[in-house]
């Protein structure tokens, strides 16, 4: 990468000096040609050219290290119309001291005995000609440096969304993925063995709705956002599993307005914290887990549990592991949650936790990313 990174810098000095060379003898025959009227023979002028180029390499070093420094204090995203002027305005100073203490050198060189005064009565629309030219060059160099700002920020803007798109993508499978386990058709598969010689009428209800969350889950997990309405629907489907499955220990209540339902939220996320209050806690017919999700109108949604920590359970940076033989957590529920609103809301995700858990989720109105 270092390697890479100096043979890239090599390559741009080069350039640098490949064109402050061209842009020294150029401008060198353009005067010569506006003040005689006629293309010079360069082997006579050899001090002038040598003169005009290194002033030109001087000059476009200077642009560069103006460049770089403001990039730092004042870069262009603070604002590109003061960024220009800024830039123009110092470019403009330096060169014209710049442009002073080379005529100075060039007279003490090459003319004994000449005042500065002198050289300008002489040399001066030479010299206000070769500003001029330079003012046009410094709107040019502005520009083009302006221009791979934006370049390099489009290029950069877009890996940035890739990589956003790719990491949205990763959470989402990684609950499809959670979700389609062995281990939870396992459960459910022998919930309706359990079933199917019991109550023929009840298994089918099952099977309908296991159908039905199964389904949800398989058309939500590429989506970015749902209502709160098609979440609710599949939160009340997916719970008719867990009361079969716990009868009496378990007790879903839901409670969300109407414009609540018309607002959007990342899809399997009242499932998520549904699933993880059932993982986390100790519960029976005599205590009861208690789950209840309402709204505050359109601005959040409101998950709360009843607290009892499971037996073989610890709790590390406010995370329920198991116990030091096999650190396995659960951190994907509410990790999973947070990076995901993040992509949609600069609001957090409140947790709260004492006698009860308790998650506070934003509401979203419109199915749309933010832009930082």
């Amino acid at each position: 990468m270092t390697t890479n990174t100096q043979l890239y810098s090599s390559k741009k000095l080069i350039t640098q000096i490949l064109v402050s060379t061209l842009y020294g003898v150029l401008a060198f025959l353009y005067l010569f040609y506006s003040e005689n009227g006629m293309l010079p023979v360069l082997t006579q002028h050899i001090d002038s050219i040598s003169f005009f180029t290194l002033s030109s390499w001087l000059i476009f070093g200077i642009l560069t290290l103006v460049t770089r420094v403001l990039d730092v204090y004042y870069p262009w995203l603070k604002g590109m119309p003061s960024r220009f002027l800024i830039q123009f305005v110092i470019n403009t100073i330096v060169a014209a001291v710049f442009l002073w203490l080379c005529i100075k050198l060039l007279i003490a060189v090459k003319y004994e005995n000449v005042s500065f005064a002198a050289f300008m009565e002489e040399k001066g629309d030479v010299t206000i000609k070769f500003f001029i030219i330079f003012l046009l060059t410094n709107l040019i160099f502005i520009l083009v440096n302006l221009y791979q700002y934006s370049f390099t920020s489009f290029i950069q803007a877009n890996i940035e969304s890739e990589k956003k798109v790719r990491e949205r993508l990763k959470l989402q499978y990684e609950i499809l993925k959670s979700q389609l386990s062995p281990h939870y058709l396992f459960n459910t598969l022998n919930t309706i063995a359990s079933l199917i010689h019991r109550d023929a009428s009840t298994t089918e209800s099952f099977i309908r709705r296991f159908a039905q969350t199964f389904t949800y889950i398989l058309n939500s997990h590429q989506k970015e956002l749902v209502t709160v309405q098609q979440e609710v629907d599949f939160i009340k489907a997916y719970y008719f599993l867990l009361r079969i499955r716990f009868e009496k220990a378990l007790e879903l209540e839901v409670t969300v307005d109407k414009t609540a339902l018309a607002t959007y939220i990342p899809p399997m996320t009242l499932q998520l914290l549904v699933e993880n209050a059932v993982k986390h806690n100790h519960f029976s017919e005599d205590k009861p887990l208690n789950i209840t999700i309402r709204s505050n109108g359109q601005q959040s949604i409101e998950v709360i549990n009843n607290f009892e920590r499971k037996p073989g359970f610890i709790e590390v940076d406010n995370q329920l592991l198991k116990k030091p033989e096999s650190h396995v957590s659960h951190k994907i529920g509410l990790e999973n949650i947070k990076k995901r609103y993040a992509y949609f809301t600069r609001q957090d995700v409140e947790i709260t936790k004492n006698e009860s858990f308790s998650v506070v989720l934003p509401l979203l109105l419109q199915a749309k990313a933010i832009n930082y």
